[in-house]
């Protein structure tokens, strides 16, 4: 498995130009999807590791009186909220592609507008 940097090199090297752009975007789209997938994984073990361990420090002597538990999820809130937020880049990478399809796909692909331009939404079975 490669490094993260090595994943974000990847992803950096993914130029938009020349005749391939709509490829190009996709695979862009595809590997900062993939990336942050990975890393909400990533936080999402991590928040359950940290919870764990920071309730077994119930009976700390220097804990007398604190409710360790609910403590524990005010500190991993934050790796739950970063690994929304990774969802989120993962989500917009597919709205990125989409958009530039729904916006270029036409001119890009005269093969691709001449078939769609018929096209009422209609089913003919």
């Amino acid at each position: 498995m490669r490094s993260a940097a090595e994943r974000i090199e990847e992803i950096a090297e993914c130029e938009f130009t020349g005749k391939r752009v709509a490829e190009r975007i996709a695979q862009y789209a595809q590997l900062t999807q993939r990336l942050a997938h990975d890393l909400a994984r990533e936080l999402d073990t991590a928040e359950e590791a940290a919870e764990t361990a920071l309730r077994r420090l119930k009976g700390h002597p220097l804990l007398v009186g604190i409710d360790v538990r609910l403590r524990a999820r005010k500190v991993t809130r934050e790796l739950r909220e970063a690994r929304e937020l990774c969802k989120g880049i993962s989500a917009e990478a597919v709205a990125f592609n989409l958009q530039f399809r729904r916006e270029f796909a036409d001119a890009l692909d005269p093969k691709r507008a001449e078939k769609t331009r018929h096209h009422r939404g209609e089913v003919d079975l």
